[in-house]
């Protein structure tokens, strides 16, 4: 496989998809690469999707316009971009295929490339779950209102404390495995992802420790964005003061009893006088729907006025990369968003069981407030936001990871292939197909 022959074909389905493949594109591009943006069609709203783009000036070359629930999306995007792909094949190119993190769109491509035998990158690969062990769980809920900050921060950075088998957040956590699965180069972030890689039988050689290029992503934001158009919309802002606070995840917003207890917390933060940024995404305005809190939320907004900014998602990346810089601490159930907190130097709460970020709870910026327990939740966030001046932590990921998965892809088509083989395990010279 030559560098000649090669098409890069760049796929992305989802916000965060285009908001850390468009660097990758880019980096492909400035280095004279035919490259080509697939974009499956998972997220289509505008926020979701064109504003991203845009955003990033990137415009996709086809659009599979696959639409519906997981089982459409993932036997969809599999046959179309299947096909799409065998086109480049079929006309004597060798397509190499980048797919990113743990989205349907990242699963279902990794599915098409294995049944084309064709060369897959994976981008973010080996986002593997830690979730506190049951004995330090169970500490925890013990203590509740009554947490102990201290010891409750020693063990959020310690290794020992975490422990591997979660199967959430799902689908993600299946998504990514299969992907793993059928990739010829991991593009891991971090060395606890390679190691994670390792310990699953993937072989050391197909291993790369890249970066994320969610970096490369902010730097572009940070550097476009202006606090003050975000200040002429919520003035109150100003003072750093804010929780950011969004819920989305499947398990959270398909889950009576996790929602409302989230809810709950959200309003307890608010009444120990708290302010709060609440960003409704999709799966948060269904959950409001379907578990009647679309009155609460209402009344919440008229009693606590401009000390709770309810607002849908916002377009604007840029305004989005503003706005979180200057809260106080980040309250989310994203991976992507826990990612961004830590390299913005801002404290982040994680509102699941665990994390697949789980580097950043050992770098200390990010701490678990799992959805069992009002009293929990709210006593993490709230020590959080009181100790957050005196949090400190060495970034997680590195810059020019965009750069640094490209020099990856190009040593692999120097020593002859992406592809990976049995011969190539062993050492042996590879037979062409």
């Amino acid at each position: 496989m030559s560098h000649q022959n090669s098409q890069h074909i760049v796929v992305v389905g989802t916000k965060p998809d285009i908001i850390k493949q468009a660097p990758i594109y880019h980096e492909l591009r400035d280095r004279g690469h035919d490259v080509v943006l697939c974009h499956t069609g998972q997220h289509y709203d505008h926020n979701l999707s064109q504003s991203m783009l845009d955003e990033f000036g990137v415009r996709e070359d086809i659009n599979l316009e696959v639409r519906g629930g997981v089982n459409d999306l993932v036997s969809g995007i599999t046959a179309k971009l299947a096909l799409y792909l065998r086109g480049f094949a079929e006309r004597g190119g060798f397509p190499i295929t980048y797919v990113h993190g743990d989205t349907t769109t990242a699963m279902a491509g990794a599915l098409a490339t294995f049944g084309e035998r064709q060369a897959l990158v994976h981008v973010e690969a080996g986002l593997r779950t830690l979730s506190p062990k049951p004995e330090v769980l169970r500490g925890w809920l013990e203590q509740g209102a009554d947490l102990d900050w201290a010891s409750f921060r020693e063990q959020s950075v310690d290794r020992a404390s975490w422990a591997k088998g979660s199967r959430e957040p799902s689908p993600e956590q299946f998504n990514t495995r299969v992907a793993d699965a059928g990739s010829d180069l991991h593009a891991a972030p971090v060395e606890l992802n390679r190691e994670f890689l390792l310990e699953e039988g993937f072989a050391p050689a197909a291993i790369d420790v890249v970066g994320n290029s969610v970096v490369d992503a902010l730097e572009q934001a940070i550097a476009g964005s202006d606090r003050n158009q975000v200040l002429q919309r919520f003035p109150q802002m100003g003072d750093g003061s804010f929780l950011r606070f969004c819920v989305h995840r499947r398990e959270n917003t398909t889950n009576r009893d996790r929602f409302n207890l989230l809810m709950d917390a959200m309003e307890a933060l608010l009444e120990q006088g708290h302010h709060v940024l609440f960003i409704r995404l999709l799966g948060t305005e269904a959950a409001i729907d379907n578990f009647g809190r679309r009155q609460w939320l209402e009344d919440l907004e008229k009693r606590y006025g401009d000390a709770l900014i309810s607002t849908p998602v916002w377009d604007s990346y840029l305004d989005v990369v503003a706005a979180m810089s200057m809260c106080a601490v980040i309250v989310t159930d994203s991976g992507s968003i826990v990612e961004e907190a830590n390299v913005l130097e801002v404290p982040c709460v994680t509102l699941r069981f665990g994390s697949d970020r789980s580097e950043t709870f050992l770098a200390g910026s990010n701490f678990l407030a799992p959805p069992v327990d009002k009293d929990l939740m709210t006593s993490v966030i709230h020590h959080v936001f009181e100790h957050r001046g005196e949090l400190s932590w060495d970034r997680v990921y590195p810059e020019k990871a965009s750069a640094m998965l490209v020099d990856a892809v190009e040593r692999r088509l120097d020593e002859g292939s992406l592809l990976i083989s049995e011969e190539w395990r062993y050492g042996l010279p590879a037979r062409l197909r």
